[in-house]
């Protein structure tokens, strides 16, 4: 005799594929029926077996399985659908769906890099750290993201780049973009990116997401595909302050990040940056009336003479250069058709770099990093753009002038190594998301994610 969970798997496989394309509430969801026929079977199975009933975690894995394939592949956000995650019973993640950029080891998972090729590997034996620590502590890692080809700022022709959510006619940014529109389309709360120039934040601006780049260090990079060592950082695209710090906590193997606020912030305006001619003056118009609304709700502003942070953005391409060569240089020699055009461009630009440049530029860097932190001097985090201006239709190569201008105002903090986030902040006459960039102190990621949570609950009492 047929058991509850033999009739629910028949019933959710057996439906005709003709009558749920002909009926419009089926026709998005037909193509996660058989995915969903599996777990749902599983979870009646379980019940008839004694166990319990399913914990309301299960079933928003349900739900994120289903809106991975209704939303997330038409934006070519997904690039590998995992089983059903084996998970801790409990831990500070329980049940959070959570995607991973296709740069990080997922064990049994290729690692392709946004690269066709790279795709064909070997799967990864073990998880990275970062991915060991997120099961743990109860996390359901179900899927891997689409990115920019080896995060180095162009994507593979064969592998087009992320769309966005808000707007599918313009991209979702990178290298972080199938994390950030996953995010976006609210098919998960979090997702793992990687920064080396702003390749969270940037994403997250563009897709009306937090995007969270910690302080250098605080979270390992074993198990991730490396472009510049000395700028690498890897963090969090999150639907919230609150689920990015609960995220950043497990991922750094820290207490609880507290995304509360007792006291006002004390907040330092980056008047260069506002002023900055590359800036979209819409943009700077509006970046200034968030500054506004902070200071009405009682936030203490003050500026602050950005022309350090400036000179310290100047030094990431002098460091950034050599080291993708020292990843890089031996493959684009002997196999320059691994890559795409537009990566094997600036990799070859990179051969031409002069190591001498990186080593003074590491000097330099270290000359200016107490300048840096003297910006925070009597407060709490720096505030101005995260980019010169909203999602464009592509991501510019980080060689075009447009590329060269996309990280200005996020490259500074990968070469201080302060952290940063990208918070969102409203749309544009557009229709196109946009955030402020908030930054803060060497090792200051908690006090700043407590600066950004305030700052989050003002924005959105604005809208109200």
């Amino acid at each position: 005799m047929p058991s509850t969970a033999d009739d629910v798997a028949a019933t959710l496989s057996g439906l005709p594929a003709a009558e749920a394309v002909a009926d419009p509430r089926w026709a998005d969801l037909w193509p996660a029926l058989p995915r969903l026929a599996g777990h749902v079977a599983a979870l009646a199975k379980g019940i008839e077996d004694g166990g319990r009933l399913p914990q309301p975690a299960n079933l928003d894995l349900l739900a994120a399985y289903e809106k991975l394939d209704r939303l997330g592949r038409p934006l070519g956000a997904v690039v590998q659908v995992l089983d059903a995650p084996a998970r801790a019973t409990d831990g500070p993640l329980l049940g959070i769906a959570t995607a991973v950029k296709d740069m990080i080891d997922v064990a049994g998972c290729v690692r392709g890099d946004g690269n066709p090729t790279a795709m064909g590997g070997s799967p990864a034996a073990h998880d990275a750290p970062v991915i060991a620590r997120l099961r743990n502590a109860g996390a359901d890692v179900f899927a891997t993201t689409s990115l920019l080809e080896y995060a180095a700022g162009a994507a593979h022709p064969d592998l087009p780049e992320a769309l966005n959510p808000v707007r599918p006619d313009r991209t979702a940014g990178g290298s972080s973009g199938g994390s950030a529109a996953l995010v976006g389309a609210g098919v998960c709360p979090a997702a793992l990116g990687t920064d080396t120039g702003g390749s969270i934040r940037l994403p997250a601006h563009y897709c009306g997401v937090v995007g969270v780049k910690p302080t250098f260090g605080l979270v390992p990079l074993a198990g991730v595909t490396p472009l510049s060592p000395s700028l690498d950082h890897l963090g969090v695209l999150a639907r919230d302050v609150q689920t990015a710090a609960r995220v950043l906590a497990v991922l750094a193997d820290r207490p609880a990040i507290a995304a509360a606020q007792s006291s006002k912030p004390r907040i330092g305006v980056l008047t260069g940056q506002l002023a900055h001619p590359a800036l979209d003056p819409e943009l700077a118009r509006r970046t200034r009336e968030v500054i506004e609304r902070l200071a009405a709700a009682g936030a203490t502003v003050v500026e602050r003479d950005d022309d350090v942070l400036a000179e310290l953005g100047d030094l990431l391409v002098p460091i950034l250069l050599p080291e993708a060569w020292a990843v890089h240089g031996e493959r684009v020699t002997a196999r320059p058709g691994w890559y795409g055009a537009d990566t094997l461009r600036l990799f070859q630009t990179a051969g031409e770099a002069d190591p001498a440049e990186r080593e003074g530029a590491l000097r330099r860097r270290d000359e200016l990093l107490p300048h840096a932190e003297a910006l925070l001097d009597g407060i709490d985090v720096l505030l101005g753009p995260v980019a010169p201006f909203a999602a464009p239709e592509l991501t510019p190569p980080i060689d075009t002038p447009e590329g060269e201008v996309e990280g200005l105002f996020t490259g500074p903090f990968n070469v201080t190594g302060q952290p940063a986030v990208s918070l969102p902040a409203g749309l544009t006459d557009d229709g196109l998301p946009f955030g402020v960039q908030l930054a803060g102190r060497v090792g200051g990621d908690a006090e700043l994610l407590a600066a950004c949570a305030w700052i989050e609950r003002v924005l959105a009492s604005a809208k109200s």
